[in-house]
């Protein structure tokens, strides 16, 4: 690696559906480096493509969004 570190790969995409989100804040909660939320209580995504703890917060994120907004998807 020539000293080098070898940066991490996405496991996922993230993506949200805000016309789904009821703004209950779980995601922003549960992933806080994925997830935020604006000024209206909508998710907003800040990591897209998160990796280590991230990514697994962002599924955990997903798995307790009560309407299902939260899409992960595999990192291209």
């Amino acid at each position: 690696m020539n000293g080098e570190q070898r940066r991490e790969q996405p496991a996922v995409r993230v993506t949200a559906d805000t016309s789904r989100c009821v703004s209950s804040g779980q995601c922003a909660v549960t992933a806080p480096s994925v997830f935020d939320q604006d000024e209206a209580g909508q998710v907003v995504v800040l990591a897209a493509e998160p990796v280590g703890r991230a990514a697994e917060q962002a599924r955990e994120a997903a798995a307790r969004c009560p309407v299902s907004a939260l899409r992960l998807h595999p990192a291209r």
